[in-house]
């Protein structure tokens, strides 16, 4: 697997609560190591790595200027997914809707996961 230019990390209150939700909408999760100890978690997304998760307890040791930040995020991630219709009938029971839109004939579905953050899922493009 090739490592990406950039790779999200994000604090999360539960990374097993975490990690089931995102298998429940279709990602795949791995450990990120060895250390038993270590909460971290990759998650891929039909087979390419996505992002990662960290407890937010162990993620503000690691890197204490994140010590006072709230779980969460502002701001928002964009998944491409392969089939835009197939994927957001699929999770649409599973996740909280939060705005649905088209852009430049592009649909956009907005959800929030159990920490906060915000997803947006579009139909993936080349550039």
């Amino acid at each position: 697997m090739k490592s990406p230019a950039i790779a999200p990390c994000l604090g999360v209150e539960d990374t097993q609560a975490s990690v089931d939700f995102y298998e429940k909408i279709g990602f795949m999760a791995l450990p990120a190591g060895d250390d038993p100890a270590d909460d971290l978690r990759l998650l891929l997304f039909e087979g390419e790595f996505a992002l990662m998760v960290h407890r937010h307890d162990q993620l503000r040791e690691w890197l204490p200027v994140l010590k006072d930040t709230p779980v969460g995020a502002f701001g928002m991630f964009y998944l491409a997914v392969s089939d835009f219709d197939a994927y957001v009938a699929r999770i649409r029971p599973l996740v909280n809707v939060i705005k649905e839109t088209e852009v430049d004939g592009r649909k956009i579905l907005y959800f929030t996961t159990p920490d906060g953050h915000v997803i947006g899922v579009n139909q993936r493009q080349e550039w």
